[in-house]
């Protein structure tokens, strides 16, 4: 279910959005219509958010994909296979993705008139900074800018749990990922063999993500295409039912013109 035009738009005519995908989807898949109309308002400052990602996507992509790697920079350095100075480099470019996407949701509060002040400004900044290090969920429903709740959480959470990109988030994320440098000392100290038998791995766990990804690509552009087809069938009907009306409405008014003449020559005589 696409829902980003839900949340694109005026904040303010976000129920009369929703009420109006609720009715719309009801005719097809009651169940879905329920759950549109559940969906939660988001604040002003998630919403400014939505409307960067809807609009300027690049800055969110890039976002992603620098908090994907500032996480798993995080765990190489725990587990001593990066250096501190590639952590220290990925927040970096995390703090500065979270300036530019920060600044965009400004600009977008500004130009809707909506009130600016440094309380939503560092929400703004803590939801982003929160979302791009945080749960898979939250990161696909900001790429998509169908967030619709605040998010805060200290630093880049929790190295054990943290959960992998959706194959959908991850195939748009790849070009943009940089990974961790490796720590000089680690890497003196491996062997040509295991070191072999690493990029081998690495190399098998690239190739299953990319096929898994690719599955997972085929499946949503499946449904798409079936929602697509479903929407031109949905488009012809409605397009023959309106052709059926105007013929319908063209012979009652020539009726109408008819009797009406009639009318007069009755009155005449």
């Amino acid at each position: 279910m696409d829902l980003t035009d839900l949340y694109r738009g005026p904040l303010e005519e976000f129920v009369e959005r929703r009420a109006r995908l609720a009715r719309e989807a009801h005719k097809s898949d009651p169940a879905a219509a329920a759950a549109i109309g559940k969906l939660r308002k988001p604040s002003v400052s998630v919403w400014a958010i939505d409307q960067v990602a809807i609009e300027q996507r690049a800055l969110i992509v890039e976002l992603l994909a620098a908090g994907a790697d500032a996480r798993d920079t995080q765990m190489a350095v725990a587990v001593q296979r990066a250096s501190r100075e590639s952590l220290v480099v990925a927040s970096a470019r995390l703090r500065d993705a979270v300036e530019a996407a920060a600044g965009a949701a400004n600009d977008v509060l500004e130009t809707a008139a909506h009130a600016r002040n440094e309380q939503t400004s560092r929400r703004i900044r803590a939801t982003l900074q929160s979302v791009a290090t945080g749960a898979a969920g939250d990161r696909l429903a900001l790429l998509h800018g169908t967030l619709d709740h605040e998010v805060e959480s200290a630093g880049f959470g929790a190295v054990d749990t943290a959960d992998e990109d959706p194959a959908e988030l991850a195939v748009v994320l790849a070009p943009l990922r940089r990974p961790p440098a490796a720590d000089s000392a680690a890497q003196a100290a491996r062997t040509p063999v295991n070191d072999e038998r690493e990029q081998r791995a690495a190399a098998e766990r690239a190739a299953n993500q990319q096929e898994e990804a690719a599955l997972r690509l085929r499946e949503l552009a499946n449904a798409k295409r079936l929602h697509a087809e479903t929407l031109a069938e949905a488009a012809r009907r409605a397009d023959h039912e309106a052709s059926a009306a105007q013929e319908a409405a063209e012979r009652a008014e020539a009726e109408a013109r008819a009797l009406r003449s009639a009318l007069n020559r009755q009155t005449l005589s």
